[in-house]
């Protein structure tokens, strides 16, 4: 399977999916979240900085992880469920499965699904034994990507869009 075929999964998957760079400028967004967030196209939001679509009180513990996740492979954070806010102001709890792409780069991968009301019930336990068996045929197409970006990134000549400094 070849990156261009990968991109088109990404693309019309109904999963929501993500690569963020280290300053948490969105290098990727695939359609099911760009439409999520109140936009018609993932080109509308290249550049932006994720933290436009994440509360206020939350920016803090979503910047701690993201930093977390750039430090180390294995975070407590690789699975974390967390509210993301659309341009309209509607919010939805997304359960994030993230990765680093490498560590040269500092980039990160995320693929999502929304929370399912009916799903309130279940224990954690069972959470994530739906979430994992929801991504678990996603997981060669994950590493498949993973590996083209550690290849092909540049970071050189972009922006400094969003502040990182504050711990």
């Amino acid at each position: 399977m070849n990156a261009e075929t990968i991109l088109q999964i990404l693309e019309h998957t109904s999963a929501y999916v993500i690569v963020l760079d280290a300053e948490m400028r969105i290098r990727y967004i695939n359609l099911a979240l760009a439409n999520r967030l109140g936009f018609e196209t993932s080109k509308e939001l290249l550049d932006r900085c994720w933290l436009d679509f994440i509360s206020d009180e939350l920016q803090e513990k979503i910047k701690t992880i993201h930093r977390a996740l750039l430090t180390s492979f294995k975070s407590e954070y690789n699975e974390f469920i967390n509210e993301v806010v659309s341009k309209d102001g509607k919010a939805v709890n997304i359960r994030w499965v993230n990765t680093a792409i490498n560590h040269t780069t500092n980039w990160t991968f995320s693929i999502g699904i929304p929370e399912i009301a009916t799903l309130a019930d279940k224990s954690a336990d069972e959470l994530r034994s739906h979430f994992k068996a929801t991504i678990k045929s996603d997981r060669t197409m994950i590493e498949s990507l993973k590996a083209h970006i550690k290849g092909n990134i540049q970071t050189a000549d972009l922006p400094d869009t969003c502040d990182l400094t504050s711990e």
